[in-house]
This record gives C-alpha cells, structure tokens and sequence, in this order.
C-alpha cells in the first residue's frame, strides 16, 4: 500500500464518521407516551326538577246557605277557587320522588247590604212658627252592611311513588305534610250615613251627627297551622326534560278557621278542606 493510498483511506474514514453515528440515531427505541383520558362532563343537577301547577277546587268549605231575602236587601260574593303552587323535587330513581312547594289556597269574600229603617240620626231643616229656617233633630234610613273574608297560603313537602311507565303515561300516588297559614275577616253591623242637601225653599235635607258611619265591629285571626294532603294523578313526558301532568288533590287544614255565609249569619266555623283538580308542570335539570 502507497503511502497516497493510506492518506486517502484516512480521510475517509474521517468523513465517514459523523455519518455513521447520524445513521445509528435513527436506530434508537421509540418513546411512548400514554394518551390522555377523554373529557367526561359531569352533569349538574342531575336528579333535580322544578315544577308548578295551577288547579281548581270543585269542593270547598265556601259553599254558602241562603235564605230569602227581602227586596231592600242584597247579598254580593266574590269567589277565587283557583289554586297555584311552584317549587323544586328530586327524583331519587325511577320510582320515588319529593318535592317542596309554596302555594296559593282558594279565598273568597261576601257581604250583604241591608236598608234600616231609622238607624242614622241627624238633623232637617223645617219653618218655624214664624216662617225661620231653623234646624231639628231627625232620623233617616241607613245602609247597613256586613262582610267577610277568607285566604291562605301553604308550604308543603311532597313525596310521590311513580307506578311504572306504560304508552308513555305514568301513573303516581303521593301526599304531603306542612303548613298553612289562614286569615279570616268579618265585619258586622256597618253603618253608612248620606247626607241629603235642602231643597230649593231652603228647608228639608238631612245632615248626619256622624258623616263618618259607624264601622262596626270588626275581628279577625291569621294563625299556622298544620295541614295535609293526598293526591293521584297521571304524567306524560313529552320531550327528555318537559313533563305534564293532570291530577286530584285533596287538601285538608284541620284547626284553621273561617267565616262561613250561613242563611244571614256570618258564622265561624273550623276544619278547612278542599278537593281540587291540578294541571301540572315539571322541568327536569339535566
């Protein structure tokens, strides 16, 4: 070998090198890495609803009795025997649910208007013995009206069984405790005084002693009290969240009190029920 030929073998080598250790690098264990879990969202409420319903109370303790009544006198009532409550539940599986609702008792409110002779005293104006106006004392006719009134509220905890679902429509059952607060209103024997201008000679009319009337007597009473409920009815889904349902309630509130139209006599009486039908509607939170 020429001492060229061993020079030239020597840069080879040389120039080689790097190339050798690059070709080794491609040669090198792969690095593996785990790949991250997939991004599960976590439903929140899932379980919990809201709900509400209107309903209408086709028994009640507002019922009044009548008697005949004279043509002077007359008798005028204004009922509400709509029913409301909203509120939120829980579904605890696919049988059981509860809830807790605030809601809006039926109410009502009457009176009568009788016309009474001679109950409002007063003065006229009348000619004396030499032809002067002179004021006398008098009596004239009254208005005299009697009223009353009934309300109440409720908050209840609810708790319900469904019975299975069959074409779409589930049947349940349920009733509730809570409370309900009660107010009754009477006013009796009110006075209404008109006071009546002279006529053009300048006697006649009537001023009252008390332009004001009388008020009467009044009492009242707004108490809690413990009530209750059972209930049934039928529910239809009608998209993954929305859900109806038509069902019959019946309502009891047994220490409350409240004034009754009894033939005349405004009466108080005590045990408020009420059976009602309910449209009802519910939103599921997930």
């Amino acid at each position: 070998m020429t001492f060229k030929t061993r020079i030239a073998l020597a840069l080879a080598a040389i120039m080689l090198t790097p190339l050798s250790q690059a070709l080794g690098a491609d040669y090198d264990p792969p690095v593996y890495v785990d790949q991250a879990p997939d991004y599960v969202p976590v439903e929140v409420g899932s379980g919990w609803y809201l709900r509400g319903d209107v309903g209408y109370a086709f028994s009640h303790p507002f019922e009044r009795q009548e008697t005949a009544i004279d043509p002077l006198n007359s008798f005028w009532s204004n009922d509400s025997l709509f029913t409301g409550s909203i509120g939120m539940g829980y579904h605890f599986n696919d049988y059981l649910r509860a809830e807790l609702n605030a809601g809006i008792l039926p109410s009502n409110k009457f009176g009568d208007h009788q016309d009474l002779a001679a109950t409002c005293d007063g003065s006229t104006l009348i000619r004396d013995a030499n032809d002067d106006i002179v004021s006398a004392a008098a009596t004239q006719n009254c208005d005299r009206s009697d009223s009353a009134s009934n309300k109440g509220y409720s908050l209840m905890a609810n708790g319900y069984v469904d019975l299975g679902t069959y074409v779409g429509i589930t049947p349940y059952v349920g009733g509730g405790l809570g409370v309900a607060y009660t107010k009754y209103y009477r006013n009796l024997g009110a006075r209404d005084c008109v006071e009546a201008a002279p006529d053009p000679s300048g006697t006649g009319g009537f001023s009252c002693d008390d332009p004001a009337g009388y008020g009467g007597t009044t009492d009242s009473e707004a108490k809690f009290n413990l009530a209750y409920s059972i209930g049934a009815g039928l529910s239809y889904q009608v998209t993954k969240n929305v859900s109806v349902d038509l069902g019959y309630e019946y309502f009891s509130v047994p220490n409350a009190k409240y004034v009754a139209f009894d033939g005349g006599l405004f009466n108080i009486h005590k045990g408020i029920d009420y059976q009602t039908v309910k449209l009802g509607f519910r939103y599921d939170l997930w």
